[in-house]
């Protein structure tokens, strides 16, 4: 009877995540969020305002710098989950973690479209007068 108890205990809660996946995705957000605070600092001198009016490049990757924060977001979400199953097994924190998780789609939605269409906001400053510029440029 005792081992058919503590059989059950040991059941509730989500499966362990190994530890190489917590560190694998805590290391992938801070690297977005390094490199999307290099990118916005960058200016118009940088490696990535060259990449980014290089026609000859893919669109995903001129526009990648606008999908790192987003997804760096999403990432850093994935790892406290991912750390939670730790210490998982309380119901009601499991299914708000099991939301949790759920919700950080929505930002890697946000970061694919960013992808594709970057919104005007996302654009540091410095790359939207170069835009202007360029525009201005190309009307003449």
């Amino acid at each position: 009877m005792a081992s058919a108890v503590t059989y059950a205990a040991e059941v509730v809660g989500y499966p362990h995540a190994p530890v190489w996946a917590v560190l694998a995705t805590a290391l992938l957000a801070i690297l977005g969020f390094v490199n999307h605070v290099r990118f916005v600092r960058s200016g118009p001198g940088g490696t990535w305002a060259a990449r980014y009016f290089d026609t000859d490049s893919p669109k995903e990757l001129r526009n990648l710098p606008f999908a790192q924060l987003p997804g760096a977001v999403m990432l850093a979400m994935w790892a406290v989950m991912l750390a939670y199953t730790r210490v998982s097994g309380q119901e009601t924190w499991d299914a708000i973690m099991g939301l949790f998780l759920f919700a950080s789609f929505v930002f890697g939605a946000v970061a694919v479209k960013r992808l594709y269409r970057p919104p005007r906001r996302a654009k540091p400053r410095w790359l939207r007068e170069m835009e202007r510029e360029e525009e201005e440029r190309q009307a003449r």
